[in-house]
């Protein structure tokens, strides 16, 4: 019913619908993904919750499920997955829309792309991604993010948010696959609301190119690659196959670091985080003085060469 309820929608409006019998052996099937609207309802459900100072701590868990963020979180995951799954086990092609080509689109095929190509898990194919999937296909930010409004309009979807939310999901299942850590994706969407710099402003290429913001403003992405330390996983390990996780309910987790951050009371920190850096500064003094002693123990040979003709 909830898929014939989408396609007869999106035919009236002249959306995004294919028609099967137009190709010939296809497999053709909705994502049954909730659309933005619920999200939206979602998405102030769970920050309402998250934000109480006092609540009632035997309903918790039954509070978080009834936002269903996690189950959204769940159902995106697994199209990603069965786009992925599909393109590398059966060799197939994958055409994936929604209703207009930038929300749920952008979301599967970044995701899946991740999943398929381990450059999309380093930083730099990391920001690559996000410029090709999310900004040149022209999801629009500053309609889905309400930039600029007072209030809150209809067209407000965390549409990108869940994005980031599901790559932390994927990050958690495999700690040593991605070259970036947690604190890229608390950047990243931190920044998609701050408006410090323009990577995340307007809602298409062709906006953003009228009001030259390249020259304009500074780019995210400017201020991630001049500290990359910060952003990098000490335990990266490439992994050069695809990626296809299990997704289940048992292991979607709610991300504390970002949805509890600014909690009245309760400062969830991140000690991972901490320590990273602790290793990671010692892994480049360790480096440093591994190189000052080659270079030091070259010359002492150069010397002794030199010594040795005299």
């Amino acid at each position: 019913w909830y898929q014939r309820r989408v396609r007869e929608a999106n035919m009236a409006k002249g959306c995004g619908y294919e028609t099967p019998r137009n190709y010939e052996n296809i497999e053709f099937s909705f994502g049954n993904i909730e659309n933005i609207h619920a999200m939206r309802d979602s998405n102030n459900k769970l920050r309402a919750l998250v934000t109480q100072p006092e609540i009632d701590e035997t309903k918790w868990f039954s509070n978080l499920a009834a936002t269903q963020w996690l189950s959204y979180v769940q159902s995106v995951l697994n199209e990603a997955v069965r786009v992925a799954s599909t393109i590398e086990n059966k060799r197939s092609s994958v055409v994936i829309h929604c209703s207009d080509g930038w929300d749920r689109t952008s979301q599967i095929s970044s995701l899946s792309m991740i999943l398929l190509d381990p450059y999309y898990r380093t930083l730099q194919g990391f920001e690559v991604l996000i410029e090709k999937e999310w900004l040149s296909f022209g999801h629009m930010f500053r309609t889905r993010t309400c930039h600029g409004s007072k209030t809150m309009t209809d067209n407000y979807s965390p549409i990108f948010l869940q994005f980031i939310d599901c790559v932390w999901q994927i990050g958690q299942l495999y700690p040593y696959s991605f070259e970036f850590n947690n604190n890229l994706l608390l950047t990243i969407a931190q920044h998609l609301h701050s408006c410090l710099f323009g990577t995340f402003l307007f809602d298409c290429d062709k906006q953003r190119k009228e009001l030259e913001v390249k020259t304009k403003t500074v780019s995210l992405w400017s201020y991630i690659n001049t500290c990359k330390t910060r952003f990098l996983n000490p335990l990266y390990k490439e992994k050069k196959e695809c990626i296809l996780p299990v997704i289940s309910m048992r292991t979607i987790r709610l991300w504390k670091q970002y949805w509890m951050a600014y909690h009245p009371y309760h400062k969830f920190e991140d000690p991972t985080f901490d320590r990273t850096m602790e290793l990671v500064g010692l892994r480049e003094k360790i480096v440093g003085e591994s190189e000052e002693a080659r270079l030091k123990n070259q010359a002492a040979n150069k010397n002794n060469v030199e010594k040795a003709r005299d």
